[in-house]
């Protein structure tokens, strides 16, 4: 399940990763070393010597016209024949003083330099740390936007996830050798806080608990459209209350369809629980009165009723709905929808919500849905939280709902 956007988030994040990488070993840009004036002086040298060398050794040094190169760099004076410093010493000294300039240039390129990229893309500290920029943040955050949106994820739900992750990432300093883990430890805390709205503050077994203090069975309605596994499911409910210790009564008011009447009577053989059935085309809200009746006689805890598949556009079946619920007066009324139908799901519940209480939902068919965004977007859409999972066909396939199984499919923890 979820394979769709485990593998667009993985592709993401190891591209992401792989860049900033690349950015953090890349070494520290170096200063072009700038050219010192001592290059033209040496050129000048030969120059000097020849002039000392052509002057009498009584004479005091005549004035000449400068060479053309001499604006560029001033010669050297030329000693007095009668100054204590020998000719030798004063060529020793002009060898020298080149030399000390050369050795102050190579000092200034050999300080470190640490240059930003451009808005500052990367920062690389002292302690081998990184620090994402916004505009980077930014484009790892709209490619993962774009895959929840391919994985039929809601607009408001992953923008919601975004602007969060852009909060949780913007200024945080990153180990350099840790930028997978730190960039996938945040996207799971971020779809941790998101998904932690989709769960109930309720749970169906306390509320069966509580109910079975007075000595009343609790009764739980469920609606869906066609197909989406409805009955299998009350099978699935049934065997996970059967095996808690919790007694329950199936209701088989899916009249609408002769079929329908066969299939949840063979479950609840297999199961081992009693089912209470009727005529093809028997009013389903006197199937559930009777089921209810049966329960209270015989000291049930639960009573799960069927209903026929409906679409949410079919007023009759609506209608016939309304009135199930009018004589059973259910405790819960649960949902039951594909997890492959998509975005479409979140528009169904709101349409039926608009007929009958809607307290849960549960997703079916999980294990064969690549994408599975809406089990991310179904609370943000309509308010009703997720009580449990579909992911199979045998009975025990039913899982109660809980975040970390979604984050675990989505982005598995490479934490080690």
């Amino acid at each position: 399940m979820f394979d769709g956007l485990r593998k667009k988030f993985a592709n993401v994040i190891k591209g992401f990763v792989k860049s900033e990488e690349a950015k953090a070993e890349q070494p520290e840009p170096e200063k072009q070393a700038v050219k010192e004036p001592a290059e033209h002086a040496a050129e000048v040298r030969p120059v000097a010597t020849k002039m000392s060398n052509e002057q009498p050794n009584d004479a005091a040094p005549e004035k000449k016209k400068e060479p053309e190169i001499m604006p560029i760099v001033k010669p050297e004076r030329i000693p007095d024949t009668h100054s204590n410093l020998s000719h030798e010493h004063v060529e020793e000294q002009r060898e020298q003083k080149p030399m000390a300039k050369n050795t102050d240039a190579k000092k200034e390129v050999n300080e470190p330099l640490i240059k930003l990229g451009v808005g500052t893309k990367i920062k690389r500290a002292i302690f081998s740390t990184v620090v994402l920029s916004a505009p980077e943040i930014s484009e790892l955050s709209e490619k993962l936007r774009i895959s929840m949106l391919e994985s039929d994820v809601s607009y408001e739900v992953a923008d919601g996830f975004v602007n969060d992750l852009n909060t949780r990432l913007a200024g945080k300093k990153i180990d350099s050798k840790r930028i997978n883990q730190a960039v996938t430890e945040s996207i799971r805390s971020s779809l941790s806080d998101s998904l932690a709205r989709s769960k109930a503050d309720f749970d169906v077994f306390e509320l069966i608990s509580k109910k079975q203090q007075t000595g009343e069975p609790f009764v739980i309605l469920f609606l869906g459209p066609n197909g989406t596994g409805k009955t299998t499911t009350i099978a699935k409910l049934a065997s996970k209350l059967k095996s808690s210790g919790i007694t329950c009564v199936l209701s088989a008011s899916d009249t609408f369809r002769a079929a329908a009447i066969e299939q949840i009577e063979h479950h609840a053989n297999k199961i081992g629980v009693p089912v209470i059935k009727g005529r093809y085309g028997a009013d389903p809200a006197s199937i559930a009165f009777d089921a209810i009746a049966y329960a209270k006689a015989h000291r049930a805890s639960v009573v799960l009723v069927d209903s026929a598949g409906r679409q949410e556009t079919n007023a009759n079946l609506i209608r016939e709905v309304e009135k199930m619920a009018r004589v059973s007066k259910p405790d819960l009324t649960v949902y039951v929808g594909e997890s492959t139908s998509g975005n479409a799901i979140t528009g169904q519940i709101k349409e039926f919500r608009k007929h009958v209480r809607v307290d849960g939902v549960i997703l079916t068919k999980l294990d064969c849905d690549a994408k599975g965004g809406n089990a991310l977007s179904i609370s943000h859409e309509t308010g009703i939280p997720i009580l449990f999972f579909g992911t199979g066909e045998s009975y025990d396939a039913l899982l109660s709902y809980d975040p970390s199984i979604i984050i675990d499919a989505i982005i598995p923890s490479n934490a080690s």
